[in-house]
């Protein structure tokens, strides 16, 4: 007993020095994490249109890296973009992303995308990421996060080849472009980010799958790794010391407009979010599925249809899980996991033997109400604990202002925002079929008292 209190407090002490002067696990955001991000939009004289981001964070140096990088793809596309046949949304467009997020006291990612669409149909995909230390402005490569000889190799090795295999199933991938990237050389050259828990990989699809263009995400939760890393990265990634954990969910989407809008606001303030779309939705608006998915938001089932789940057979409740995730693989290429059913009537589904994972929630916005924000944030200012999963609904006019306000706000009461997937990892929790999640605070996935 005496060596392991002797081991815990050599760890903190450790912990304690290598922190930045400035730093504090208490509070708000930190200084060096503040990113205000825009975008302007311009019209070429082909009626072709862009839109490229900006941001604005606490070093010069790295606004310059970045910004530089973003007007770089301007630049080099913008002469390539088909012209538009007519003004409107179908249009010929280029738009030019930066991603951003947190971990820890001082490092922040950046994901730089250039996202070329024709009448909606995403035609390439070009894209590229940096790490910083946001209080020196050194640069972080895996090589800074994995030590040489790290089993933490050897994981992403095994985890990269099951992903890329795991996209698109119907399909085989590059078998030369597989074992490339699969390489030593190309490990150490992948483009990544880390978020609040986990290091996400980032690979084009086209690369493996021609026909597509879409990104294949590779996530490895920080619980998995953090023992391989170095011992700044392990400090950088004790999210958990730092910060207390919220999601931020939406329904009933996609629709054009304000979805559009929604996804608009968490690249502002760089908030990561899960989507529960309706199946039947999803191939209308296949681009926006397609965004979500691309941005690094997770994309689950909200049933195929909005109906009660209580006024619909049981075997067309057990062959929802197929034709969603028929859609959801033409789109992006992975399936879902789990569901939220429309209503929260989930014992319907669990009776039906339908198979998925339920997410529910514990803070209900209201937002369904048509609130405005200054009233939904007065009334659940309050509600918010540590593991709290926060219903939206992602078709409402007030939604994205108040998903904007909402964020920034978790962000300086000291949260850090995650998606569905992170919520339950952090604690180790494996989500089961039939079986229903109301948050997760230590493991603890019951509704809240």
């Amino acid at each position: 007993m005496m060596k392991k209190y002797i081991a815990c407090l050599l760890a903190a002490i450790l912990l304690l020095t290598m922190l930045p002067a400035s730093a504090s696990a208490e509070g708000g955001m930190q200084a060096c994490h503040r990113v205000t991000a825009k975008y302007t939009d311009s019209k070429q004289s082909n009626k072709s249109g862009i839109r490229l981001w900006s941001v604005k964070t606490a070093l010069t140096s790295v606004d310059d890296e970045i910004n530089g990088l973003a007007q770089a793809y301007a630049d080099k596309i913008a002469p390539t973009l088909q012209a538009g046949k007519a003004n409107g949304d179908k249009n010929s467009r280029l738009d030019v992303e930066i991603r951003h997020s947190k971990t820890g006291l001082t490092w922040m990612s950046f994901l730089v995308q250039a996202r070329t669409t024709y009448h909606r149909d995403l035609i390439a995909q070009e894209f590229t990421s940096r790490t910083f230390d946001m209080t020196t402005g050194e640069r972080i490569l895996l090589t800074d996060i994995f030590p040489e000889g790290s089993e933490g190799w050897t994981i992403l090795r095994e985890k990269l080849e099951a992903q890329i295999n795991y996209y698109f199933p119907d399909e085989t991938p590059d078998p030369a472009a597989v074992a490339q990237v699969l390489s030593d050389e190309g490990l150490r050259n992948l483009d990544f980010t880390l978020h609040g828990m986990s290091l996400v990989i980032h690979l084009s699809a086209d690369a493996f799958y021609p026909e597509h263009h879409t990104l294949i995400e590779t996530t490895l939760f920080y619980p998995d790794i953090r023992e391989y890393m170095t011992e700044k990265a392990q400090i950088e990634t004790d999210n958990l010391s730092y910060y207390k954990t919220v999601a931020l969910t939406f329904d009933d989407g996609p629709t054009r407009t304000n979805s559009t809008k929604v996804l608009n606001s968490l690249m502002e303030v760089g908030a990561p979010a899960t989507f529960f779309m309706i199946g039947k939705n999803m191939k209308p608006y296949a681009d926006l599925v397609q965004r979500a998915h691309d941005e690094g938001h997770a994309v689950a089932s909200h049933n195929w249809t909005h109906g009660d789940a209580r006024k619909i057979s049981a075997a067309a409740l057990r062959a929802m899980p197929e034709k969603v995730n028929k859609a959801l693989i033409s789109i992006i290429g992975i399936p879902t996991r789990y569901d939220r059913v429309p209503y929260g009537v989930y014992p319907a589904m669990i009776k039906a033997k339908v198979g998925w994972s339920y997410i529910q929630w514990s803070v209900d916005t209201y937002d369904w109400r048509g609130r405005s924000t200054s009233l939904i944030m007065s009334k659940t200012k309050k509600k918010f604990t540590d593991g709290d999963i926060v219903l939206m609904h992602d078709i409402k006019d007030n939604t994205p202002n108040t998903a904007k306000v909402m964020a920034e706000w978790l962000y300086e009461q000291g949260y850090i925002l995650l998606t569905v997937d992170e919520l339950f990892a952090k604690d180790g929790v494996t989500l089961e079929p039939d079986t229903v999640y109301f948050r997760c605070d230590d493991g603890v996935t019951t509704i809240k008292k």
